[in-house]
């Protein structure tokens, strides 16, 4: 008689509900879930960290996937290292990477590109890392998406990083840089948001929520808005708003409710038409804070704020109906 040991059952394996260029991870593949030393899984099913070293992932080989990193894990950090890639290729899907809560950290780099979005989760938090996004809703295939780089549903926080984002949308109605639904809040960090080419409104930056900005150093261009919030609070940092004004007369939309108490805010329109450059909003509360008009032009002035009126030749506050 003859005996054969089979194990049929590892007790310590698990599947994760996560995916990498299309690769289901597992824990027989998460310290090396590609096979060429570029990304590792650690953690549970709850949570965890997916380090990239140097990835170059361009696509999935998943042909049913919506994006090329999937996440249903319910809070996971992104950490990268070196120079890493996603998205790019020929058959690039709909989405870059789809999280849900997600954290980036580290020190590396991540250029992203995607067809209706670059990042999108429920929450969003970067600490850190170098990110540029490449969005460009070129083909008529997603002509019913927004274009959209960093796209969250509930609250995105942004504390450090060095953030480029470039979008575009040719053929749907609306693409966007950053939009939060919930909010958006940004404590520090490099942020340059900026539409490639638009044939339809980009809008920059824009939420349904409250928009805190208390640091960093923000740079956001639109071809309608620059900056379109719900409630706005401004504490501090160094915030420039310019529009090339192609759909709109609006530089900064601050809708219902505005709040600046501090930093500088700068709002040019790009076309150096001084009437353009307006801030909208229903309930308008400055206080020691210097808003600069018309940063594009040689005299540019600094002036306190006449909520009634034209300040200047470069600014208007009016309340919007």
């Amino acid at each position: 008689t003859m005996f054969f040991a089979c194990n049929k059952y590892d007790k310590h394996y698990q599947i994760y509900e996560l995916w990498v260029g299309g690769v289901k991870v597992t824990t027989r593949n998460q310290s090396d879930i590609l096979g060429d030393g570029t990304a590792r899984y650690e953690g549970s099913r709850e949570s965890g960290t997916l380090t990239l070293t140097n990835a170059n992932i361009l696509e999935t080989i998943d042909p049913d996937a919506d994006a090329i990193i999937v996440s249903e894990i319910p809070n996971l950090t992104l950490k990268l290292e070196g120079d890493n890639r996603i998205g790019m290729g020929e058959n690039t899907p709909v989405n870059a990477v789809a999280t849900r809560n997600l954290t980036i950290i580290g020190d590396g780099s991540l250029a992203l590109s995607g067809r209706a979005s670059c990042l999108k989760a429920d929450t969003m938090i970067i600490e850190s890392g170098r990110i540029d996004t490449y969005i460009k809703t070129a083909d008529e295939e997603v002509a019913s998406f927004l274009g959209v780089a960093l796209w969250t549903q509930d609250q995105m926080v942004i504390n450090g990083g060095d953030i480029s984002v470039h979008y575009m949308a040719l053929f749907s109605p609306l693409s966007y840089g950053f939009y939060s639904v919930a909010g958006l809040e940004i404590n520090g960090g490099i942020i340059r948001i900026s539409p490639d080419d638009s044939r339809f409104m980009a809008v920059g930056l824009i939420t349904s929520g409250q928009l805190t900005i208390n640091g960093g150093e923000v740079s956001v261009y639109g071809l309608d808005d620059a900056i379109n919030a719900k409630f706005t609070h401004i504490s501090g940092g160094e915030v420039l708003a310019q529009s090339l004004d192609y759909f709109a007369d609006g530089v900064c939309r601050l809708v219902t409710k505005a709040e600046i108490t501090g930093g500088v805010l700068t709002i040019s329109d790009m076309q150096h038409n001084p009437k353009s450059v307006k801030l909208f909003s229903n309930d308008l509360q400055l206080d020691s804070v210097q808003i600069i008009a018309g940063a594009n032009e040689t005299n540019a002035v600094r002036k306190e704020i006449d909520n009634y009126g034209y300040t200047d030749p470069y600014i208007r506050i009016e309340k919007e109906e």
